[in-house]
């Protein structure tokens, strides 16, 4: 849903991936950025060649987010830090990409796609945009994944924090994935909008939990990615670390944002249009943040 959601407005939203990645460009040569590059190339362009051979798209989300789990675990560093941000990392994937391929067997479509997917360079351009993506989302461990092992030790504020928020976040975008599979699959709940659960805090809580996961795993990784190594790495080095690491959550943020606005595709003027007979959603629109739950939506979220 998420990833798929993005891909859709691959054109617009790939203007930003260059200037999220800008930050990483002083780090060309890097191993791991090398090695990120070429597991996620070739898997998307596996992902490709299917989808050109065989005319079925049902892969896509295994295969497109299914490969991080890949490229984090064959960069993962050799400190307990870097371990843990792939073994989050690897967590991440498995968990959705398993939904998102469970979910794509049982429906056997998905109507926004069938545009894009309908030619061979609208299928060429949503692959490429979909490795453009994953490289520039996983740039938070991939960077720090780089840095020879050392100090800082494992366990300090960071640590805690960004595991914290990453926990957080997972269990915020899968509570939200499920409960909308739970209500999409009443009949009683055809033609309804889903307000239920944490769709009640937010409009897009799937979203909001993809950002604060990715933002955790960056927190994570920001003690290495500041650490004065190898030995003598100046400020403008380890800057550029933590401004391509950053890349990542800036980007999600920009992205959702994006989208949730309308600045990016028209998604929520299709919604408008699509739930204009219920009275509820204009009221539901009006109360609910876009993304970021704020106090007042989670007191009405846990005051049911």
């Amino acid at each position: 849903m998420l990833r798929r959601r993005m891909l859709t407005t691959a054109a617009k939203a790939a203007a930003a991936a260059p200037a999220a990645a800008g930050a990483a460009a002083s780090l060309a040569g890097k191993p791991t950025l090398l090695k990120s590059a070429a597991i996620f190339g070739s898997a998307n362009a596996l992902g490709f060649g299917i989808s050109a051979a065989t005319g079925s798209h049902l892969h896509l989300d295994l295969i497109g987010t299914g490969v991080f789990a890949v490229a984090a675990v064959a960069t993962a560093g050799a400190d307990a830090r870097q371990r843990c941000s792939a073994g989050a990392v690897a967590l991440w994937a498995v968990k959705l990409s398993s939904f998102l391929f469970y979910r794509a067997l049982q429906t056997q479509h998905d109507g926004r796609l069938t545009e894009i997917l309908s030619t061979t360079s609208g299928a060429a351009g949503f692959w490429f945009i979909s490795f453009a993506w994953g490289w520039v989302v996983s740039l938070p461990h991939t960077i720090a994944a780089g840095v020879p092992a050392g100090r800082p030790r494992f366990g300090g504020p960071f640590d805690v924090l960004g595991l914290g928020l990453f926990a957080a976040g997972l269990l915020t975008e899968t509570a939200a994935d499920y409960t909308k599979w739970c209500f999409k699959a009443d009949p009683a709940n055809r033609g309804r909008f889903c307000d239920a659960g944490v769709w009640a805090a937010s409009q897009h809580p799937n979203w909001f939990g993809n950002l604060a996961l990715w933002s955790g795993i960056f927190l994570l990784n920001v003690p290495t990615l500041a650490a004065d190594l190898p030995a003598g790495a100046g400020w403008l080095r380890r800057g550029a670390r933590l401004l391509g690491g950053a890349a990542s959550p800036l980007f999600l943020l920009s992205l959702f944002y994006g989208q949730a606005t309308d600045a990016i595709a028209n998604q929520a003027e299709l919604a408008r249009r699509r739930y204009a007979s219920d009275p509820r959603y204009a009221a539901y629109e009006q109360r609910t943040p876009l993304v970021v739950p704020t106090i007042a939506s989670l007191g009405r979220l846990f005051g049911r």
